[in-house]
C-alpha cells in the first residue's frame, strides 16, 4: 500500500480491553474529523455521544475515510458482549491514470526550386 502521511499511524488493527483505551482513540478521531483529516462517513450515533454519561446504545459503529488517500477505517464497540476494536476496512483510492504524453507536431514548408538570388 502506498504511504499516506495522514493515516499511516492508524493502520494497525486494535482490540480494546478497557473502555478508556477506546475513548482515547475516539477522542483522537474526533480531533482528526474536526481538523478535516478524516471524514466520518457513517455512524450509528454522533461521535460526541460516546463521551456522554449514558452510552448511546448496545453497539456503536463509526466509519471513517482518510481525506488524503481514501482509506476506510472502522471504530466499533459492543457493550453487551464487551468487545471493541479499530481497523482498516478499505483500500486507498486508486491513483489516477497518468495522462498520455502529448505529441507535438510541427509542420514546416520549404521550397524545392528556390528562385535565383538577384
Amino acid at each position: 500500500m502506498a504511504a499516506c502521511t495522514q493515516c499511516d499511524g492508524l493502520m494497525e488493527s486494535l482490540s480494546f480491553e478497557k473502555p478508556r483505551e477506546y475513548l482515547e482513540l475516539a477522542r483522537r478521531l474526533l480531533g482528526l474529523v474536526n481538523d478535516g483529516v478524516f471524514i466520518l462517513t457513517d455512524s450509528t450515533c454522533p461521535l460526541d455521544d460516546l463521551f456522554k454519561p449514558d452510552w448511546p446504545a448496545n453497539t456503536a459503529e463509526h466509519n471513517f475515510e482518510c481525506n488524503a488517500c481514501g482509506r476506510k477505517f472502522q471504530l466499533f464497540a459492543d457493550t453487551y458482549l464487551g468487545h471493541a476494536g479499530w481497523g482498516l476496512t478499505g483500500p486507498p483510492r486508486p491513483e489516477p491514470a497518468p495522462e498520455p504524453p502529448t505529441t507535438k507536431i510541427e509542420i514546416a514548408f520549404w521550397e524545392t526550386n528556390p528562385s535565383p538570388a538577384k
